[in-house]
């Protein structure tokens, strides 16, 4: 039988597997599991437990010496001495457990003895024992920290989504009810409309400046035929007096014209297409002004004549109606695409160039704000009796940006007073609906029809009637012009 020496030691006879255990009697090691094996009362029990906790720790160690023998460069950091200790406490707590509840031994000392052990080892061991609870514990918190995970970057790819969205997103989604962050922000910032405020400030070689900042380049300019158009009261064939010169509202145009993406690599290819379409509009004399995507305001067609951009059309400001706007309108084109995608519909440059150009027009020939609209609400189809026969504009136009009121929920008159309708196929081409005025519009017309006593049909006939006979006054106009001109310029005896 084992027996306890002197000071609690055993004598190396007594230490079995001392081979194996590859321990010193005097080493750290021996020592620690010899402090631990004397609170044991039976012999057996303590020979049992050096034996058990020598032998494991002799195995465990050399692991490690064969792990660090593979990858030398692990001896020279401090930390497998560090390992192997707390690998040896492991040992002995385990060991401890399993058999000090058969022996006598003195659980209170051994108790002490467990204190003074490092906290690091205890903690370790008690991570091992409820080491089932861990995991479970460790599977809840990889899922919930899966899912934190998943939301944080659904939240982090909306916000961004949402950032990019507001910084390209030019115009307004009038029919989604949303608004341009690009158009609201400059509407927010930019100081309101104040005519007395805008005046020319120089005039220089192919250029103009103005007090508002804005920049006229007219080295595209070109003449066309005199400006000459009719005003006619609501419901009534014949004009209202005799014939205007001066512009009297402001047409916005898309220039459906081929886009690059607007970056910086492709800046000689945007300024090479916006020269080509100038060329384009100043040969056809589609528009008065064009505002490149640099949002450069160039002039084409005078001020003092007509531009062919509006063709069949009908305005209304409330006081007069105006039938083919080429006449009476300025065409102020955009360079850019009705079917762009949102970020590319207009720059930031062109809603800034856009809001100067429209205090300039305005300033200069007292314009009011009615008469500042868009191609697609004017536009109309009188052999069918549609309206947005051109349909750029007819949605998203950034009117709050312009400094202008919102046409869109202004009743047409080509609805309203001439009773022009819609097909499906119109609504499709704007996204599945018209623009809110048109309801509106078309409500208003119902009533003069019933307050009339005639059919909506009939009256409708009657309108679109009065509208070829408005258009045929205007023509005629300008064919005396075009007599009379051609005339003087014969001279007389001719």
């Amino acid at each position: 039988m084992l027996t306890a020496l002197p000071n609690h030691r055993m004598t190396d006879e007594a230490r079995p597997g001392a081979a194996s255990s590859r321990f010193e009697a005097a080493s750290a090691h021996f020592e620690l599991v010899e402090s631990y094996a004397r609170f044991f009362a039976r012999p057996e029990v303590r020979l049992r437990f050096l034996n058990n906790t020598l032998s494991l720790q002799a195995r465990r160690q050399a692991r490690l010496e064969e792990a660090l023998a593979r990858r030398p460069f692990l001896r020279k950091l401090p930390f497998h001495g560090k390992i192997l200790s707390l690998s040896l406490y492991g040992l002995i707590f385990g060991e401890v457990e399993r058999l000090l509840p058969s022996d006598s031994g003195d659980k209170r000392g051994l108790l002490g003895l467990h204190k003074q052990a490092p906290l690091s080892a205890r903690v370790l061991y008690r991570c091992y024992q409820y080491r089932r609870a861990l995991y479970a514990l460790s599977a809840v918190a990889c899922l919930a920290l899966c899912f934190v995970g998943y939301k944080g970057a659904a939240w982090t790819v909306g916000r961004a989504n949402r950032y990019l969205a507001g910084r390209y997103k030019m115009v307004e989604r009038v029919y989604a009810g949303e608004k341009s962050s690009v158009a609201t922000g400059l509407a927010e910032r930019l100081p309101s409309y104040q005519p007395e405020k805008v005046w020319m400030v120089e005039q220089g070689d192919g250029f103009e400046r103005y007090s508002n900042g804005a920049r006229i380049i007219n080295s595209y300019e070109t003449a066309n035929r005199p400006r000459r158009y009719l005003t006619f009261d609501a419901g009534a064939p014949k004009p209202q007096g005799d014939a205007q010169t001066a512009p009297v509202g402001i047409v916005y145009h898309t220039s459906e014209s081929d886009l690059v993406p607007f970056i910086k690599d492709n800046s000689g290819s945007i300024e090479y297409r916006s020269k080509n379409l100038l060329g384009y509009i100043r040969e056809h004399k589609s528009y008065h002004y064009l505002i490149d995507r640099f949002g450069q305001i160039h002039r084409v067609v005078r001020d003092e004549d007509a531009a062919f951009h509006a063709g069949n059309s009908v305005w209304s400001d409330g006081r007069a109606t105006f039938v083919g706007l080429n006449e009476s309108f300025l065409g102020v084109a955009f360079e850019t695409k009705t079917d762009a995608g949102e970020g590319e519909r207009l720059t930031e440059a062109q809603v800034l160039a856009g809001r100067l150009l429209t205090q300039v027009l305005r300033s200069r020939y007292q314009i009011a704000d009615a008469n500042c609209t868009a191609h697609g609400i004017v536009s109309i189809n009188p052999s069918n009796g549609r309206i947005a026969f051109h349909h750029d504009w007819a949605r998203g136009f950034p009117f709050e940006a312009m400094g202008l009121s919102d046409k869109y929920a202004v009743p047409p008159a080509s609805v309203a007073e001439l009773g022009f309708g819609y097909d499906p196929g119109t609504a499709a081409k704007l996204g599945g609906s018209v623009w809110p005025g048109v309801a509106t519009a078309e409500g208003e017309f119902a009533r003069r029809a019933e307050a009339q006593g005639v059919d909506p049909d009939d009256l409708r006939g009657r309108m679109r009637s009065l509208y070829r006979e408005r258009m045929s006054a205007q023509r005629a106009l300008l064919r005396d012009v075009g007599a009379r001109e051609s005339s003087e310029e014969a001279g007389p005896g001719s």
